[in-house]
Formats: C-alpha cells, structure tokens, sequence
C-alpha cells in the first residue's frame, strides 16, 4: 500500500479515536456537574424515597440498562468490520506498530456508547428533592470480579511487553536463535515497539473504563425504585462496561501472545545447529503461548457473557408476623 494511502487511513482513524475519547470525556463532566446526587423524593413531609419499587419503574430503567448494552455491543462490532481489514493493510507499511489502533478504535466506541447512555440518565424534576440516596462510589457499584479480572488481563499484557522486550532483537521486531552455522529469525515478534503500543491502549481502556464507572456512580437516582434496586442496577452497568473492556484487554493479551508463540516456533523451524534440544525447547514454548493465546481468548468471551447476564426482580419487603391474635 502506498504511503500516502495508510497515512490518511491511520489519520482517519486517529481523529476517530480523539473524537471518542473527548465524546467519553464531556459526557463525563456533563455528569458531574447539576444536582447529580440527589433523590427524585421530597423532604421530611413529603413522600419518602420508596422501600420497594414499583414494577413499572424498574422495569423501564432495566430495559434502559439493557439497550445501553445492546447498542454498545453493536457499536463495537460495527467498528470491527472496516477497522481490522483497513488497519490490517495500513499496518504493512507502517511496520505493524499501527495495527494497535484497530482494538483502541473498538473499545473506544463501546465505551462511548456507554458514556453517552449514562451522562443522559433523566435528572429529577420539581422544587422539594432531598437526598435520602447515599451517594455511590465506584468501588461500591463495581467491586466485582469481572473488574479485577479486567486488571489481572492488564497486569498480564505488562508482564508478556517486558518479557518479548528482553527477548528480542536489537530491532525490537523480531526473535533470534544463535547457533552454529548462523542464525534464526522470526517477525513479528512483540518486542519494544509493540509492546509499547499495547501498553498505550491497555491504559487508555482502563482510564477510559474507569470514567464510565464513575458516570455509573454519581448517575441520578431513578424515581419510584428503592435504593437497593438502584444499586443493583448500577451494579449490572458497571457488569456490562467492564465485559466489554476486559475482552479488549484480553484480546491484546492474546494477540501479543500469539505474536510471540509464532515467532519463536518459526525460529524454531529454521534451527540449524547440532543440538536439536534447544530447537524443540523454543518450538515448545511458543507452542505454550500459542495454546494460551486461545486460552486467554475464550476465558475473555466466558466472563464478558457471564458478567452481562442478569436481571434484578423487583424487591418486596416479608411483612413481619403480627403474633397471635388475643383471644
């Protein structure tokens, strides 16, 4: 591909992803600024914030979280279908480096989505609100396990960059094996320049995830749902967002993963030495990280599905006994 042809595809690209990320950030502020916090119920002689929900009213902030969800998801899967054949083709010319901006597209749009739904919850309306909702924080709404998850797939992609940056060449793009009669070489292999181009997109998926949680938190209370039903349904946001951020994450890790199994198996291939034991011993181990770039692909999709899955009832209060009646 000429020059000229992947530099205006990756400058396209580039003023997408800074277009998405400001759309995440102002809609960030928007849901900052105004009474946020406040409860939709009046004051000590009014109505009471509810302590069960009416049906009504939960249903339709459930169906609300569920088509946030839903648009989010396409959103991410109508950013795949030209960002991976493009990018795919831009990265030849630009030393593959650039292909990063294909995941860093995808999340970004998911999470848009996302900050968009949530920084346009309804405000309550009328004069008399007081704030019988407790105000949230982020790690009450998402201290779940999808979201450490989401760092444990982070602190992998750290560990796998600094090892392929001590274990490749001195051009950071490829894996050597010395023996006898010369030398092996493999590309690509994520060394210094592609590690570092994960590792951008790994911390602007976590900044950007944790900026959309806390729109989930300081979102307005929705009127006539108690407040642990509230909670549930800031939790099942908070599920959601993090699904699809740790499957990007995932798939990062993944791809590094690959690129290093690949490489030092096709190293392995062309051995030409006498001692066949480190051949097979490189062979074995990027067949290793091969089987565990899948493994890490398909543990990504299980939790991104389980961490989206769920509805909460609406909560209604057991009467306490009366005791027996006097005779």
């Amino acid at each position: 591909m000429n020059a000229p042809v992947w530099l205006g595809v990756l400058s396209v690209v580039g003023l997408t992803v800074v277009g998405l990320v400001g759309l995440i950030l102002v809609m960030a502020v928007r849901a900052t600024q105004g009474d946020a916090r406040t409860s939709p119920y009046d004051g000590p002689d009014g109505p009471a914030a509810p302590v069960d929900s009416v049906p009504a009213a939960l249903v339709a902030a459930r169906d609300r979280v569920g088509r946030t969800s839903g648009l989010a998801w396409l959103a991410l899967v109508i950013a795949v279908v030209p960002a991976v054949p493009v990018l795919a083709l831009a990265a030849r010319s630009a030393g593959g480096v650039a292909a990063w901006a294909a995941p860093l597209l995808v999340v970004l749009a998911f999470l848009a989505v996302h900050a968009v739904a949530e920084g346009t919850w309804p405000r309550p309306s009328g004069t008399a609100r007081r704030a019988p909702l407790v105000a949230r924080t982020v790690g009450q709404v998402a201290g779940s396990w999808p979201r450490r998850v989401l760092w444990g797939w982070a602190i992998g992609v750290v560990a796998v960059a600094a090892a392929g940056a001590a274990l490749a060449d001195r051009t950071g793009r490829g894996f050597v094996v010395e023996h006898a009669t010369g030398t092996s070489r493999a590309t690509p292999f994520p060394g210094l320049p592609y590690g570092v181009g994960a590792l951008v997109v790994v911390v602007v998926v976590l900044l950007g995830t944790e900026v959309v949680l806390r729109q989930v938190a300081a979102r307005p209370a929705v009127p006539d749902v108690s407040v642990a039903d509230d909670l549930d349904l800031r939790r099942l946001s908070a599920r959601r967002v993090v699904a699809g951020a740790q499957l990007s994450v995932a798939g990062v890790l993944a791809a590094l993963l690959i690129l290093a199994g690949s490489a030092m198996r096709t190293a392995a291939l062309h051995w030409d030495g006498p001692d066949v034991t480190v051949a097979r011993g490189w062979s074995a181990a990027g067949a290793v990280l091969v089987v565990a770039a899948f493994a890490v692909a398909l543990t990504a999709l299980v939790v991104a599905v389980v961490a989206s899955v769920g509805r909460p009832s609406v909560r209604r209060r057991v009467p306490a006994s009366a005791g027996p009646v006097p005779a």
